[in-house]
């Protein structure tokens, strides 16, 4: 699925790059087995620790404190700070809990990933739930791949 994805990007002359936090750079190395990742892969940013969050990109600990580092509000901000950092057609930042220990809620279970993608000035934002183990939940996150 992946290699569609990245043909489509391809075809309309699209870079992508990606800002990564549960997913530690594995939609950025999906891409890049892909015989299009040299026209539309950028490279990205892995900010599985909430240090790299505040201090490489740049979000406050105010909107981390308030809404979490795993939450919609924070990638939907890694989206915006990586248009900062990064001169690509789309931006695609995702959070999520793999594992317990974070910031699990029986509102957001272990499973939860949130994406959001910037495009023109737009903001597309997901929220999905993934079961089954830690391998398996990563491998069951991929959103539009």
């Amino acid at each position: 699925m992946t290699g569609s994805c990245a043909k489509l990007l391809a075809d309309k002359g699209l870079t992508v790059v990606f800002i990564e936090s549960a997913t530690a750079g594995y939609l950025a190395h999906r891409f890049s087995v892909s015989p299009y990742s040299g026209d539309v892969l950028m490279g990205g940013l892995v900010c599985y620790d909430v240090a790299i969050k505040k201090k490489v990109l740049k979000v406050s600990s105010e909107l981390i404190e308030e809404c979490t580092p795993e939450s919609q509000a924070v990638t939907r901000e890694l989206v915006i700070q990586s248009k900062t950092m990064f001169d690509a057609d789309l931006h695609v930042a995702c959070t999520g809990l793999l594992k317990p220990g974070g910031s699990e809620t029986k509102e957001k279970p272990v499973g939860t990933f949130f994406y959001c993608i910037g495009y023109k000035g737009e903001f597309y934002e997901f929220r999905s739930l993934c079961h089954g183990a830690l391998e398996q939940k990563l491998l069951s996150y991929q959103p539009y791949l």
